[in-house]
């Protein structure tokens, strides 16, 4: 089972959160995302259940 979380670049907090609670980081997909007229990064976390 595979569980994954997409953040905003600016959102480091919830970043470090994840990180703490086990989960890894696999991608930084580049200018992906318009938020309030701005283009921004996304990063995808995930973690594995075996």
């Amino acid at each position: 089972m595979r569980v994954y979380a997409n953040i905003y670049e600016y959102n480091i907090g919830s970043m470090k959160v994840l990180e703490k609670v086990g989960f890894e980081k696999e991608a930084v997909i580049k200018s992906s995302v318009i938020k309030e007229g701005k283009i921004i990064d996304e990063h995808l976390y995930s973690i594995r259940k075996t």
